[in-house]
């Protein structure tokens, strides 16, 4: 009983261990159609979301994502499967077998290479037989026998057939060699494009392989998601355009992207996100900051006849051992990532995989503006007409280029962190000439005067200020006063036209409003007092 129920449990066990290696011999199925659905870019980085379908048996059997990055993060793999099959492992390899298709670039090229190759090779048929037919041409040049002469006429008809062949011969000989270096320098640029290209077309490719065990024989759905942690980033850059001073801004979010994952983004849906996976979510620890007073310790010496060399290495020593000591204490911190925005492209994208940057419309936005004019004229006489705007702290930008236009006129370029600028946005849309504006200094009111022991000097200025245009403008004039770092000099304003001045920063505005063809005029005094037989820098 015992021995025949011990022969049965053997019998069902290998019939298992049958069934199973049946199962895992079964051929793996290769999905190389999947289709990217969904793209999201980090500003380095791309988590990648795809769908596929496969036919799978019933039993164990491996399903395997083929054509995929090969610079996939395996920890980041995520798949779901909808089907009567259970999903039991997920791995990732790099194949170095599969062999990539080649681009439409590479077909082209290698086209052109071989169009360009024939013509090369015809022409240096060409140039075979004009070498050839030169020979035949100088080895039949001699006339008449060593006997017999040649009347006067004939060899003059034989010189000028001679001449005419000859200079024939040497001239296509030219035209044909200039046209096979250029052919040559075409066919040389083409193979080193080919080159760039071929380095892709060798790389290896992606495989996530899906172990799964199906219940049933037929169609199972699989979402499959995985980042890829460079190769893809993404940069933003805007638009700022105002048609005149009575209008609002116009800002337009652009970005440019790029990526070189292995793997084309054909049609597909796309966000921008602000966030930088790579930057860790781990919040910084901080450890004890320890202080020790630092003791000048005498150096002993056991042997008095000990040499200076040798003193000075035990020296040197132990200081090593010091700073070795203090550098096992140091504790290495990783930073918390920030918080992040998507922006969500509405419209789909096809972004190859290339490494050339590709323009994306992001957003457009209207903001208020305030326009005026402002002018330093003490280092530029022109005046500039700013922008002012306000209510763009909560579009979620981040830093970037803009590229600024005023009346349909490209204006120039500007650059802004909105972390570091306050909740006004200043932008220059240029220089207006027909405000004309002159600093100069007043001589008459302006020098130096010793009192006691110290010395004087004082400074006065006129700036003025004329609107040519044909409305009134609102605009400041900005100058500026020494500010004394030092107890002995001493600076006092003196006149300054009813200016707001800023005795810290010495910082001097006028906000004016001039009428059309009007100028005005401010006056700009100061003096500074110091000991006479010292010297001021940056006076």
């Amino acid at each position: 009983m015992y021995t025949s129920l011990k022969v049965a449990k053997s019998i069902i066990f290998m019939l298992l261990f049958l069934w199973s290696l049946e199962s895992f011999s079964q051929e793996p199925i290769w999905l190389n159609n999947s289709e990217i659905k969904e793209v999201k870019l980090y500003q380095t980085g791309a988590m990648v979301s795809r769908t596929g379908k496969a036919q799978v048996n019933s039993g164990l059997q491996e399903v395997v994502f083929d054509g995929l990055s090969p610079y996939i993060n395996p920890e980041s793999i995520t798949l779901k499967g909808f089907g009567d099959a259970i999903i039991l492992n997920v791995s990732f390899q790099q194949n170095y077998l599969m062999d990539r298709k080649k681009s439409k670039e590479v077909t082209s090229l290698e086209e052109l290479l071989d169009s360009i190759t024939y013509k090369s090779q015809q022409i240096l048929n060409r140039i075979s037989t004009l070498n050839e037919l030169q020979i035949v041409l100088q080895a039949n040049k001699s006339i008449g026998g060593a006997t017999n002469g040649v009347l006067a006429d004939e060899l003059e008809l034989v010189i000028e057939y001679y001449n005419k062949k000859s200079n024939t011969i040497k001239d296509d000989l030219l035209e044909n060699n200039l046209k096979l270096k250029k052919l040559n320098e075409q066919i040389e640029k083409i193979k080193q494009q080919l080159s760039q290209l071929n380095i892709k077309r060798n790389q290896p490719v992606g495989n996530i392989i899906v172990s799964i065990d199906s219940k049933i024989k037929g169609s199972v759905n699989f979402d499959l998601s995985y980042v890829i942690g460079s190769n893809a980033s993404w940069y933003s850059f805007y638009d700022l355009r105002a048609k005149d001073v009575n209008s609002p801004i116009e800002l337009v979010c652009k970005a440019k992207v790029n990526q070189n994952t292995g793997e084309d983004w054909k049609n597909v849906k796309l966000k921008l996100n602000t966030g930088n996976p790579s930057e860790g979510v781990i919040i910084p620890e901080l450890y004890p900051w320890y202080l020790n007073l630092f003791v000048d310790r005498p150096i002993m010496y056991k042997d008095a006849t000990m040499s200076a060399p040798m003193m000075n290495g035990a020296a040197t020593e132990s200081i090593r051992e010091m700073k070795s000591a203090k550098m096992e204490s140091v504790k290495v911190q990783v930073n918390q990532n920030q918080l992040s925005s998507d922006f969500e492209i509405m419209n789909p994208y096809s972004i190859p995989s290339d490494g050339k940057e590709y323009q994306v419309d992001i957003q457009k936005y209207e903001l208020k503006a305030t326009y005026m004019y402002e002018a330093i004229p003490k280092l530029d006489a022109d005046a500039f007409l700013t922008a002012k705007i306000t209510n763009w702290e909560d579009l979620s930008l981040i830093a970037g280029s803009a590229n600024v236009y005023f009346d349909g006129a490209y204006v120039g370029a500007t650059y802004f962190n909105p972390s570091q600028t306050g909740d006004t946005l200043t932008v220059s849309l240029g220089r207006d000439k027909r405000i004309s504006i002159k600093r100069e200094k007043l001589k008459d009111l302006s020098g130096t005067k010793l009192f006691g022991s110290s010395r004087e000097r004082s400074f006065t200025y006129s700036i003025s200020v004329k609107n040519g245009k044909t409305v009134p403008v609102n605009i400041t004039i900005v100058d500026q006063v020494p500010v004394s770092n030092a107890k002995e000099v001493e600076v006092k304003m003196g006149e300054n036209s009813g200016a707001d001045y800023n005795s810290e920063t010495g910082i001097v505005k006028w906000n004016l409003l001039i009428q059309p063809n009007e100028t005005q005029k401010k006056n700009l005094s100061f003096s500074v007092k110091y000991p006479k037989d010292k010297q001021v820098e940056g006076l």
